[in-house]
């Protein structure tokens, strides 16, 4: 504590000779800027980092601090006091004019590229609710974690923190994931690097789907939402550029297809909303707030130019024919519209509003700079946060066939979360292969691995292979029941088959040291470490146990405790 209140002094004592005078860009135009052109809020939290002063700073009395600008030199804080309603009482502060009011005792303070002090002893971790029962998930990217969590579209609990992993640089600042028509993969339209980039079902990172070949911004520039047409051709909106105010389609392999809605009828747009006869975009600039096409794309009409709501962002359709609006900025919150785009009431619960979602227990999901939040449907009242970290976005429905292994390990030496693979063998002998996932684990997080192979009310095993890890097997076979089966082996050693599981800060952790994969650490895997430590190699490969980018003195004291101990393989 004593280390963390020295350097605010040092960072504060640095900064002394700057005016104190409040930076001269206001709360309201701060957010409207960052939604506008994120890649303001990038270079923003760059410079913060440069200068060592935290991007983004949470307190438990609730308030929340954000990198999004720089004056002068100098980052520029939006200050949010309210993390549903985040435009009553916000404001804008320069680093000096907020260190005096935050108790740091008992703030989050993230420093950028990984680096978190956390003095509120966990105050703000995210509650991650059984997904046994879930039938249908929400899918809701973060642009402060650059991934996708994912939520019950039944009562919007929160049941998994990466269900992609935080994928750098691939993603700056994901805006809107959808499901791809194959049922398994799926498409996030990142707005800055200007792709529409692919994930598998596992969640793990496979390429650039659009456009093909890479980054060309004389196709795609500041993008936004997306959408498949019912031929699985794929829109997406465009903000800046040579296609500025345009909607480009690509054919379902990702070739351009060219310019699908020109720049007549769109000023900044935001989201497409496809109906049965009509699709409907929204525009972020200019008194018409949506526009109405035919699904051919042509021009029909103005759908609402109504002054009850500004910035509108998501949209979706109830089985009313009504359309629910996520009005960004002042008046702001939930918009409710007919079906012929007449204003039927604004829900302002929450402000600032991303993304919207009725869920199944009829109450509404919106997302916002602060969180993630359920607000009553017919009053707009606040109900609860689910969440109330992040930087959220556009909520999207995700669901598919596949049985859903929830899965959590940590690893004796790396508090990190790496690739591993997932196997499912038979209960009895030989424990055949039945079906082997790649996946992301570690850091005792919760991760989905999808298997398609693998049938309800059937006993498997389940075993976690690592590059530099120990086999581990589960203490016995388990089932799938409803297409769900959680397994947490950091409950206790007895998780693992021969309890083969290592206490590790205050975990039951899988084994280090295996990096040769043959199923013991021994003194071959001594050597191999001991020649990269002598030689003072880096890098986060095999031989880096506690992958800090450094092969050293403490990778060697892991290996050689295992290899006396002749740690290996234990199986059925």
């Amino acid at each position: 504590m004593k280390k963390i209140i020295l350097f605010l002094y040092i960072i504060f004592s640095a900064y002394a000779d700057f005016s104190y005078s409040s930076p001269k860009i206001s709360f309201n135009e701060l957010l409207m800027q960052s939604e506008l052109n994120p890649q303001n809020v990038i270079s923003a939290r760059s410079e913060a980092v440069r200068l060592q002063m935290p991007v983004s700073i949470l307190t438990k009395n609730k308030v929340k601090y954000d990198v999004m600008s720089v004056e002068n030199g100098r980052p520029v804080y939006a200050v949010i006091t309210n993390f549903a309603d985040i435009f009553k009482g916000g404001y804008t502060a320069f680093y000096e004019d907020i260190i005096g009011k935050i108790n740091s005792a008992e703030a989050r303070f993230d420093f950028g590229n990984g680096n978190v002090k956390d003095n509120t002893n966990g105050y703000f971790n995210p509650v991650i609710k059984d997904n046994s029962i879930v039938t249908k998930y929400l899918m809701i990217p973060d642009i402060t974690s650059d991934r996708i969590y994912l939520f019950n579209a039944a009562n919007g609990d929160l049941v998994d923190t990466a269900f992609t992993p935080t994928t750098r640089p691939q993603l700056s600042t994901p805006k809107h994931a959808i499901s791809h028509f194959n049922g398994k993969d799926i498409l996030l339209a990142d707005q800055i690097t200007d792709l529409v980039q692919r994930f598998n079902s596992e969640g793990l990172y496979t390429g650039v789907f659009a456009p093909i070949g890479g980054v060309n911004n004389s196709i795609l520039d500041n993008i936004r939402g997306i959408k498949y047409r019912s031929n699985n051709n794929l829109l997406v909106t465009v903000g800046s550029g040579t296609s500025q105010n345009t909607i480009q389609q690509f054919d379902s392999a990702g070739n351009h297809l060219g310019t699908f809605i020109g720049t007549t009828n769109l000023n900044s747009p935001f989201d497409i909303l496809i109906r049965q006869s009509d699709m409907l975009v929204t525009n972020s600039s200019g008194a018409n707030r949506i526009t109405r096409f035919d699904l051919s794309g042509n021009f029909l009409s103005v759908f609402s130019s109504s002054t009850g709501f500004a910035f509108p962002q998501q949209m979706i359709e109830l089985p009313n024919g009504n359309v629910v609006v996520a009005g960004f900025s002042p008046p702001s919150g939930l918009v409710v519209l007919n079906s012929s785009g007449t204003f039927v009431k604004l829900l302002s619960g929450v402000t600032g509003n991303r993304g919207a979602y009725i869920l199944g227990n009829g109450n509404y999901l919106t997302t916002n700079g602060a969180g993630v939040h359920e607000i009553d449907s017919a009053s707009g009242n606040l109900i609860r946060s689910v969440l109330n970290t992040g930087n959220f976005q556009y909520i999207s429905e995700y669901e598919t066939a596949a049985l859903r292994l929830t899965l959590t390990i940590n690893f004796q030496s790396c508090n990190e979360q790496d690739s591993i693979t997932v196997e499912l063998r038979n209960s009895v002998s030989p424990y055949n292969l039945i079906e082997s996932k790649r996946g992301m684990g570690g850091k005792g997080l919760k991760r989905r691995i999808d298997f398609f192979t693998a049938l309800n009310s059937t006993p498997y095993f389940i075993v976690v292979k690592h590059r530099n890890s120990i086999e581990t097997w589960s203490s016995s076979a388990k089932t799938f029941t409803n297409g769900t089966l959680y397994y947490d082996f950091t409950l206790a050693n007895t998780q693992a088959f021969g309890n083969n599981l290592i206490n590790s800060g205050g975990k039951w952790s899988i084994y280090t040291g295996d990096v040769n994969q043959d199923g013991i650490v021994d003194a071959t895997d001594v050597s191999f470490v001991d020649n990269d430590a002598v030689s003072g190699n880096y890098g986060t490969g095999v031989n880096d146990l506690n992958c800090d980018g450094t092969i050293d003195v403490s990778d060697l004291s892991v290996i050689d405790n295992n290899s006396t101990y002749s740690i290996g393989v234990i199986t059925p």
